[in-house]
C-alpha cells in the first residue's frame, strides 16, 4: 500500500475535492476523447453539479470512498450497486490525480469499494465501461483481471461520441485484488 493513504466513505463535504479530482483526471485522462473546449472550461464547476445531485441529494444505492495523503485527496472509487439484473454494480468512477497515478492508488481504491460490495451486493457482478482510446485504464483492467464484454458508442460529455467497452468481474471478491497487493505499477 502506497505510503501514508487514508481511506475514508465519500461524504458530502468532500463534493468539491471529489469534483477537483474528478476534473484533474479528466483533463489528463480524456484528452482526445473528450473536446477540449468542454476540459479546458469550468469543468470543476461541471463535475460540483454532479457531486452535488449524488451526494446532497442523494442516492442511498451507492457509495464510494476518497484516498487521502498527509489529508491531501489524492484519488477516489464510486458505485452504483445492483444497477444492472444481469451485470450487477456499477463502479462509475475510479480516479486518481495524475501526480499520483502508476502508485497502486487504483488497486487500494478498488480494493476497498470491492468490500464494501461484498457487504451490501455480493451475490452480483461489478462492472464498468472505459473508453476505448484510454488504452492506459484498460491495461490495467486486463491486469486486475476484468473481462472485457461488450463495445458501445456512446455520446460524451461536451458534445461527440467515443466508444467504450464493458470490463466485469464475476463476483466482489473477484475484484478484491488481495493478491495483487504487492503490485503498484499501475
Amino acid at each position: 500500500m502506497p505510503d501514508q493513504v487514508a481511506l475514508r466513505a465519500i461524504q458530502p463535504s468532500d463534493i468539491q475535492a471529489v469534483a477537483g479530482l474528478h476534473a484533474a483526471s479528466w483533463q489528463s485522462a480524456y484528452r482526445g476523447i473528450l473536446g477540449d473546449e468542454f476540459l479546458d472550461r469550468d469543468l470543476i464547476a461541471n463535475r460540483e453539479a454532479l457531486w452535488g445531485r449524488r451526494l446532497v441529494d442523494g442516492c442511498h444505492a451507492s457509495g464510494g470512498y476518497i484516498a487521502t495523503i498527509d489529508g491531501i485527496p489524492v484519488g477516489f472509487a464510486y458505485a452504483f450497486f445492483r444497477v444492472d439484473s444481469t451485470w450487477g454494480t456499477l463502479v462509475d468512477n475510479l480516479h486518481v490525480h495524475p501526480v499520483f497515478k502508476r502508485r497502486g492508488m487504483g488497486r487500494v481504491l478498488l480494493r476497498a469499494l470491492s468490500r464494501k460490495c461484498e457487504q451490501v451486493a455480493s451475490d452480483a457482478g461489478i462492472f464498468l465501461w472505459v473508453y476505448e482510446r484510454n488504452a492506459d485504464a484498460q491495461r490495467f483492467y486486463d491486469r486486475i483481471g476484468g473481462a472485457r464484454h461488450e463495445r458501445n458508442i456512446v455520446d460524451v460529455p461536451g458534445g461527440g461520441t467515443a466508444a467504450e467497452w464493458r470490463y466485469a468481474w464475476s463476483s466482489p471478491r473477484a475484484l478484491d485484488l488481495e493478491h495483487e497487493a504487492a503490485d503498484f505499477s499501475s
